[in-house]
């Protein structure tokens, strides 16, 4: 019985931790029109194959937050054709997987990092 009690205890509190998590999360529904035109409801760093889908968004607005944080223009670049590299694998058939889009976040995030290293040991 109390082993019972306790899965249960644990079940609803990893559900309330996946409610406020998903909760969390920014509001990426309104990035792309507050920074643009309404002919492309993206930003322009981004390629119309990949920036109009809405499941990119997330990648898009965390890729281009770290890119502000850099200041050379050659590491920006590489980062950024790896985003598009990594979103365009996520695109089948005209649609985009939004849980590919989510796991490129992670190895994006990565790729940054070891970029940024790797800039900071030359």
């Amino acid at each position: 019985m109390k082993s019972c009690l306790v899965i249960l205890l644990v079940s609803v509190l990893a559900l309330v931790q996946a409610s406020a998590y998903r909760g969390s999360d920014e509001d990426y529904s309104v990035w792309p029109a507050a920074t643009l035109d309404e002919s492309h409801p993206h930003s322009s760093n981004w390629p119309c194959d990949v920036g109009h889908f809405r499941q990119a968004y997330v990648l898009m607005h965390k890729v281009d937050k770290r890119l502000a944080q850099i200041d050379s223009e050659d590491l920006k670049k590489r980062i950024q054709n790896f985003a598009v590299d990594e979103l365009r694998r996520c695109t089948a058939n005209g649609q985009m997987d939004e849980h590919c889009v989510r796991r490129s976040i992670g190895i994006t995030m990565a790729f940054i990092h070891h970029q940024k290293t790797q800039a900071n040991r030359l």
